[in-house]
């Protein structure tokens, strides 16, 4: 970290000769004690030194350093040693001070004083507010020794972390990488509590010196670890430029023959193409009697779905398949994120995406955080305990594709806004964050939800809308249209979040509404291979992951730009039938949907190491997730938690799928009954011959009985028996090995030329009839 000393060494010679040539301003003031105090941590042996190079006196072995004349500012710490255990020795996890601390005010020179040091006083004012703001932290507690106060201390020491891990990284950018969301370092203070059992009744300084001593064990191991990451061998996958088709963002389930060879129709499309609810406003049921397609979408670009993979499927030996999906390619044997210390602190230039013609060194995009260790409700943890902000929650499986027997398990993860976290003076708090959650949830399904025992009187909301505060354990589902004032666009809420989301909520920083996710909310998807179990007995989730699909709502859009972004889309297809869309974003940032969400993706490499998708890669999210009835906010998972096991708040890992009931719909029928009563199969392709022999007879009718199992238990139909899943496994290896993803995902192995079509008939009829929800 040399280059760091230099850097603001450099400063502070500029800012000497600034002074002596008669700058003056804050720069140039007289300290009012010579006794100055350096900690990041303790600092020891240090060189302290004013802006005239005058040198202070280290006042025995502490870490007060005195001056015999009147100083000058800025004041700057080198060298020395950072004495976390506080015994004058350097032993233990004592580390150097390997980069310059300074201050321009005061005595206190501190790790904070240095990130927001700058000559002018009303630039470091305006930092610190910012700081204050971004941290809940006053600003008279910012400055103060990080021994006298926690948060203080352990916003320190999160900044010490980022600083130690990335060489190239100046204590001066710090402030504004914070600003642009590129450091983690605001979810990880939240998601310490410091009102834990752990850290409740420690002073300050037996935190810092407690927590300081986590995060120098955590640095080493991270370093240690990034001397061992793999190494990418691919090519560049930043390029913007499509090598398949354009149209690539349909899915291909929309390819299939809904008619077969003996004219009998088939409707897997209705799952997806369906009438829709505000503020949803596709309503694209209609697309089920026809193919309405362009001739610019008219081919199929998933040519994997022709291919015969027989003989390569069975190349692969049943130990050597399940040796591969056994092994963790997302952490590594420490518990440490592979992924994320790639894109941190190894980041290959085939994956750093070139902004107006050069690449700057960084992953601007998504940094995977969530380390898959859950507590007994759901919620995620780091390797230190602390809270990550993501929730595991259960859920039914979407209709086809999703269900493990056609070829993945997987699972989902919500995380909302920081402030949606925090009580009102910005806390952690996870009861909190629990009710907006549980808000959040009742606002999606439009319905009331249950939640454990909360005094209202201690939020000032009435959670359950009866007209008293009192102690309640429901949500209530009772939308009241906030009014819109002259001044807008602010508006005035009669729902509310609860803690500072509810402060938040006032000055419109985020958003509440029916059908609606609040701007800010995350959700992390991986999709694993099909796990076996040890005694074969079954299915289980993998460890290896195929991809990690991750979504953020990024801005706000109301009813009526939903509503116009619709009708927007509806008159462009009629004037222009056969453009097609021209989605926005780029393999490090991710793709934008138009309607406020960012999805981006990562994806195995040849070696089975995860790296970020390309562009073209993604594209497949893109129409899904935006353009179709039977999402609710661009998603599918959440409307679906099921709330039946723990309130629905649990990981796979926790508990499997194995008991969960069909989803009754409006018409009665169960949901999967229902599916395949009108699809005649189990999934789009009808490729999945066990459900064929399964669930229907020689003559293609239903048989009764075997359905009548699936309303109490959804595995009996969506689960694979452990010879199809190894099978399955096999079959999307090799789509690996030829890194085809862009081709199609989907694991066949015989070629679907009698179910899918290679090239549509524009508008040929489908043979349909239409089904409404």
């Amino acid at each position: 970290m040399l280059k760091k000393v230099f850097f603001i060494l450099g400063i502070s010679s500029i800012v000497v000769l600034f002074i002596a040539c008669g700058g003056g301003g804050s720069s140039s003031s007289s300290s009012v004690s010579s006794i100055f105090t350096v900690e990041r941590g303790a600092v020891i042996n240090a060189v302290v030194t004013d802006a005239k190079g005058q040198v202070a006196t280290s006042i025995g072995n502490t870490n007060e350093y005195e001056f015999a004349n009147e100083v000058t500012y800025p004041v700057t710490v080198s060298g020395g040693f950072i004495d976390i255990d506080r015994n004058g020795i350097k032993n233990g996890d004592d580390l150097d001070l390997d980069f310059l601390l300074t201050t321009y005010e005061g005595s206190t020179i501190t790790l904070l004083s240095t990130i927001i040091a700058n000559p002018s006083k009303t630039i470091r004012d305006t930092n610190i507010k910012n700081l204050s703001e971004k941290f809940s932290i006053s600003s008279d507690d910012l400055l103060l020794m990080p021994s006298k106060d926690k948060k203080t201390a352990l916003l320190s020491n999160l900044i010490f972390k980022e600083l130690q891990l990335d060489d190239s990284l100046e204590p001066s950018e710090v402030l504004t990488k914070i600003d642009n969301n590129e450091l983690n370092i605001q979810e990880e203070f939240i998601g310490v509590d410091l009102t834990s059992s752990e850290y409740a009744n420690l002073t300050p300084e037996e935190f810092l010196k407690l927590h300081e001593s986590k995060i120098v064990q955590n640095i080493s191991s991270l370093k240690d670890t990034t001397l061992n990451l793999p190494k990418y061998t691919g090519p560049d996958i930043t390029s913007k430029t499509i090598v398949n088709l354009k149209s690539a963002y349909i899915s291909a389930q929309c390819y299939t023959k809904t008619e077969d060879m003996d004219k009998n129709v088939h409707n897997p499309c209705y799952s997806c193409h369906i009438n829709s609810e505000a503020p949803n406003f596709i309503d694209d049921f209609d697309l089920q009697e026809s193919y309405a397609f362009s001739e610019n979408s008219k081919k199929n670009p998933f040519t994997n779905s022709f291919k015969d993979r027989t003989s390569l499927v069975a190349k692969i030996n049943d130990e050597e398949i399940l040796s591969y999906i056994n092994e963790d390619n997302y952490k590594d044997g420490n518990g440490n994120i592979i992924l994320q210390n790639k894109l941190k602190y190894d980041l290959p230039k085939e994956w750093d995406f070139s902004y107006n013609g050069s690449k700057d060194g960084k992953w601007n995009g998504y940094t995977p955080d969530c380390y898959f260790n859950f507590d007994d409700e759901g919620f995620d943890k780091d390797k230190n305990g602390n809270y990550t902000g993501w929730r595991a929650f259960g859920y039914t499986p979407f209709l086809g594709t999703f269900w493990p027997t056609n070829g993945s398990t997987d699972d989902v993860l919500i995380r909302l806004p920081s402030s949606m976290m925090q009580d009102s003076d910005g806390n952690f708090s996870k009861e909190i964050y629990k009710i907006n959650l549980a808000i959040v949830e009742s606002m999606i399904k439009k319905e009331d939800i249950t939640i454990d025992e909360v005094d209202e009187n201690d939020y000032g909301v009435d959670l359950n809308h009866n007209g008293t505060l009192e102690k309640t354990t429901q949500i209530v589902f009772k939308w009241n249209t906030p009014d819109t004032l002259s001044s807008y666009p602010k508006v005035i809420y009669k729902n509310y979040y609860v803690g500072l989301a509810k402060k938040e909520l006032e000055i419109n920083n985020i958003h509440i509404s029916p059908g609606l996710y609040p701007n800010g909310t995350e959700f992390l998807h991986s999709v694993r291979y099909i796990g076996i179990k040890d005694d074969k007995s079954g299915i289980k989730l993998a460890n290896r992951m195929k991809e990690l699909r991750y979504a953020k709502k990024t801005s706000w859009n109301n009813y009526t730009k939903l509503n116009n972004a619709a009708n927007a889309e509806i008159k462009e297809k009629d004037a222009f039938p056969d453009r097609l869309r021209t989605i926005s974003g780029n393999s490090e940032n991710g793709l934008d949907t138009g309607l406020g969400w960012v999805y981006q993706g990562f994806i195995e490499d040849i070696k089975g190491n995860l790296r970020p998708q390309s562009y073209e890669e993604t594209l497949s999210c893109i129409g899904c997730h935006s353009g179709i009835g039977a999402i609710t906010d661009s998603t599918f998972a959440f409307p679906r938690k099921d709330n039946n096991h723990n309130q629905g708040w649990y990981h796979w890992s926790q508990k499997d799928l194995v008991g969960l009931k069909d989803r009754i719909l409006k018409n009665g029928k169960g949901e999967f009954a229902y599916y395949l009563e009108q699809n005649k199969a189990g999934d789009e392709f009808r490729a999945n011959d066990e459900i064929k022999s399964k669930f229907f007879d020689g003559s293609g009718a239903l048989i009764n009985s075997e359905v009548e199992k699936i309303k109490d238990d959804i595995t009996y139909l969506i689960y694979p028996s452990v010879s199809r899943a190894i099978t399955l496994n096999k079959a999307y290896k090799v789509i690996v090995d030829e890194q085809s993803y862009i081709y199609g995902k989907d694991a066949h192995i015989k070629p679907l030329d009698e179910t899918v079509h290679k090239e549509l008939e524009i508008d040929k009829s489908t043979g349909i009839t239409p089904i409404k929800h």
